[in-house]
């Protein structure tokens, strides 16, 4: 197995804040280039293809939203990690 190595973290939030993850849509039209997963966090949006949680989660039910029906919330500390093979990964702590 590769490994790959971590090119750049980013830390979004230095105090525990309310994070709101849930499935990229448009990933079903180029599942190739487009990372299957939104994270929001301090009013941005972060496009990853996978994402570690060292915290609980609650879920959050939005039926009347076009965009999304679902998404989970977390309560933590929020880490970018852009790996050298092109691949994003959301760490919650």
């Amino acid at each position: 197995m590769k490994r790959v190595k971590i090119m750049k973290e980013t830390l979004i939030n230095k105090k525990v804040e309310r994070i709101v993850f849930h499935f990229n849509k448009a990933h079903n039209a180029d599942p190739h280039s487009i990372p299957a997963w939104i994270v929001k966090c301090r009013g941005k949006t972060y496009y990853v293809h996978t994402m570690t949680s060292q915290v609980g989660f609650s879920t959050k039910e939005t039926p009347d939203n076009e965009h999304t029906k679902a998404a989970l919330q977390f309560k933590g500390l929020l880490t970018i990690v852009e790996h050298n093979d092109g691949s994003v990964e959301a760490l919650i702590k």
